[in-house]
């Protein structure tokens, strides 16, 4: 069981879940009745005796062969309650002993109960009706702004009561679920507020299923307010895949999500959250390489920036870039980490997770609600800098606001930490904002996208479940894997038109093979499907070594498209490895036909020769490829070997001389040559290169491992058993 596991199951329930998965009802109620007991809340444990009792009855009935039309749809009705007492019985109990945050809410509100919606709704509304006439009805500035700092400080106190209350309410009742539908759909309360109480319902769907809650971000996908439609549908997402089983229990829930898959919008959101959820997984990768590599590398190389010899002013002509500038750059490999950093920010991928997670120590992130904030230029945390900024129209501060490449999460950050500097550099930094007039105008008027909120708002999830404080007390959806796919109730509507192709490829160009593999299944065999689909999935085998599989698909491939170079090539690759030289050669004489000037090409036929005996045509390529190639030791190594097997030793020892005297030289270039003299019984000198080619593996059995690799070639030259074992002997 994962340590997140334990935090939200309590000892016993995972055991009666179990039994409730494998359809084993009654059992699953009798334990689920003993242990309802160690709750003390006797309305729970009544609800349970009655669940039981009346499907005891229907057990009777369905004994005594009486026939009951509705005796299936009361099984699942049963089934359902039973999950959801159990879940009830769950909380109660970890309610009781558990001190996560979560937790300390529902005992709070057991002991002072929230306010309901409806009285939140009258504070929210309130708000935007106060805020819009501040202006009209206080004239003096300074009265002005202690009534609108009252009004923002209520208004706070509202949005993260609403948070809570919704996160720390497992089950709506019916009226808790009408107000909140009032709440959703008043005109009046800001879509930043909406936004927040649909993460808390999220949340809240985390911890147990409530079929009302998922009502709600159903109902909220419709709303006007990109805000919230994108957040309740990266919510729905995260649901369906925690409660997928679950779900298919509650037909109207079912109903719902049918009439989606047939939305274009629905179903091209939902493939920008897969490919979005698909794109975290690289988060922890390039964490690890921004913390390791590029930021400690910049560190480092910062003062050579400083060095006047560095400084553009220095340089007479302006227009010009430092020639020692730009050789730092690549000396020291920057350049490319700076382009690697700018093609991981296309991609959509989380460049910024490294550099943030230090800036959450702000007393600002210890409510768990402000996690989910969507960023507000007017938050009153962010009043200093208003201050101090002024009305200036390209502030920093604006800037950040309309960045589409930092989440909410880290907008807060950079501004709390530039509150932390002095008022001066503050200011400081205005002139330099003049330059970007003209972008600030452009974010300015560019419309908010759908996938740049939902991309904003996953990488706001990915900083929660990773770095709040209390973040081991909820489960980490970071680590499933979200292959939407593989989910019964999404697959529909994500697999349409070329969007499981293009799933595919992101998959195998990241090197996740097999669900790759399971995408491309799914389009072979369908009417058009075009030969890339079989070649890809044939490489994925080859990959895997699954050299049968892989010929099978590239042939497949080759009847949708004959004669294909790339096709052939991987087809004589895996006829190669799999032992199948003859057939192996056969496909590469057809890609030297088309590309006869291809070394390698050149060389994979002579190896083909070398291992069908064919010595005379093998050599006859390799010098072909020794004469040709620019570094031809590979080449040379052929010759050797293959003049080695036809006893032509004198070629073979000049050749592994040329090898031995390059920097290249490997160890089995030494055993090689110590195999030559060997065989001539020049054992000394054979020991002499056995010891060198010794020196450079890690231990004594890597390198008998290694020389009796060769034992068969060198007892069909002459050497017996005891030969090879004297000369094992002799190197140690």
């Amino acid at each position: 069981m994962s340590k997140e596991t334990k935090n939200i199951m309590h000892e016993g329930i995972e055991d009666i879940i179990r039994l409730l998965d494998g359809g084993r009802l009654k059992e699953a109620l009798i334990q689920l009745q003993a242990i309802s007991t160690q709750t003390n809340q006797w309305e729970l444990h009544n609800r349970i005796e009655g669940a039981l009792t009346a499907y005891g009855y229907m057990l009777q009935y369905a004994s005594l062969g009486m026939e009951d039309p509705t005796r299936r749809e009361f099984y699942r009705q049963t089934l359902r309650q039973a999950y959801e007492l159990t879940d009830a019985v769950n909380i109660a109990l970890l309610a009781r002993k558990t001190s996560a945050v979560y937790f300390d809410l529902i005992r709070t509100f057991g002991l002072h109960p929230a306010k309901r919606y409806a009285e939140l709704q009258l504070s929210l509304e309130a708000f935007t009706e106060d805020i819009s006439t501040a202006s009209i009805l206080y004239t003096e500035e300074a009265r002005r702004k202690a009534e609108t700092d009252r009004m923002y400080q209520a208004h706070e106190e509202a949005v993260n009561a609403l948070f809570d209350k919704t996160w720390s309410t497992p089950f709506w009742t019916e009226a808790e679920a009408s107000e909140a539908t009032a709440l959703l759909t008043s005109m009046l309360v800001p879509a930043n507020d909406l936004a927040v109480m649909v993460s808390a319902a999220t949340l809240s769907l985390l911890r147990v299923f409530d079929v009302r809650k998922m009502h709600f971000l159903l109902d909220a996908y419709r709303h006007d307010a990109l805000q919230v439609s994108q957040r309740a549908i990266v919510g729905l997402v995260i649901s369906l895949s925690k409660h997928a089983a679950r779900i298919k229990l509650y037909p109207e829930i079912n109903s719902r999500l049918s009439l989606l898959k047939d939305d274009e919008g629905f179903c091209q959101n939902l493939y920008t959250i897969q490919m979005q959820l698909l794109i975290t997984r690289e988060t922890t990768k390039i964490d690890k390489k921004m913390r390791e590599e590029i930021i400690p590398e910049m560190m480092k190389n910062a003062k050579q920036l400083n060095d006047p010899k560095f400084r553009f002013e220095d340089i007479e002509d302006p227009e010009d870039r430092n020639p020692e500038w730009g050789e730092w750059m690549d000396k020291s490999g920057m350049a490319d980490k700076i382009r690697e950093m700018g093609e991981w920010q296309m991609a959509g991928a989380d460049v910024y997770m490294s550099s943030f997670a230090q800036l959450k120590h702000y007393p600002f992130f210890n409510r768990t609600s402000h996690w989910f904030y969507p960023f507000d230029l007017n938050h009153p945390i962010l009043a200093p800098l208003q201050k101090d900024l002024g009305r200036n129209e390209i502030s920093p501060l604006k800037l950040i606001a309309f960045s589409d490449f930092f989440c909410n999460s880290d907008k807060y950050s950079f501004c709390l930490s530039t509150m932390g500097m002095p008022q001066v550099l503050r200011e400081a930094t205005l002139p330099e904002m003049e330059g970007q007039r003209d972008k600030f105008e452009a974010l300015m008027q560019k419309k908010a996208e759908a996938s740049g909120i939902s991309r904003q708002y996953i990488q706001d999830l990915y900083r929660f479940f990773k770095l709040w404080r209390n973040h081991a007390e909820e489960e980490d959806i970071f680590r499933w894997k979200f292959d939407l796919w593989e989910n019964s109730l999404l697959a529909d509507a994500l697999l349409k038109g070329n969007q499981p192709k293009e799933l595919a490829d992101y998959l195998l160009q990241k090197g996740y093979l097999e669900e790759a593999y399971l995408l491309y299944q799914k389009l072979m065999g369908q009417s058009g499907t075009p030969a890339e689909v079989y070649q890809k999935a044939g490489y994925i085998r080859q990959k895997q070594k699954n050299y049968a599989e892989a010929i099978r698909l590239y042939k497949h491939a080759d009847i949708l498209a004959s004669d294909n170079l790339w096709t052939n090539k991987h087809l004589a690759q895996c006829h190669k490895l799999s032992g199948n030289q003859e057939e192996a050669l056969n496909y590469y004489r057809k890609v030297e036909a088309v590309q006869p000037d291809n070394l390698n090409i050149a060389l994979q036929i002579g190896q083909c020769l070398t291992r069908l005996r064919n010595y005379a045509e093998a050599l006859s390529y390799f010098y072909k490829v020794e004469y040709l190639e620019k570094n031809p030791d590979n080449a040379r190594r052929a010759i050797a070997w293959c003049s080695f097997l036809t006893q032509k030793y004198p070629e073979a020892i000049k050749y592994y001389r040329l090898i031995t005297e390059t920097s290249t030289v490997k160890a089995e270039d030494w055993i090689n040559l110590g195999h030559v003299y060997f065989v001539q019984g020049q054992t000394q000198e054979a020991r002499r290169n056995y010891l060198k080619a010794h020196e450079l593996f890690a231990s004594h059995s890597a390198f008998i491992q290694a020389f009796l690799a060769d034992e068969k070639t060198l007892k069909e030259q002459g050497l017996s058993t005891e030969d090879l074992q004297i000369m094992l002997d002799l190197l140690i």
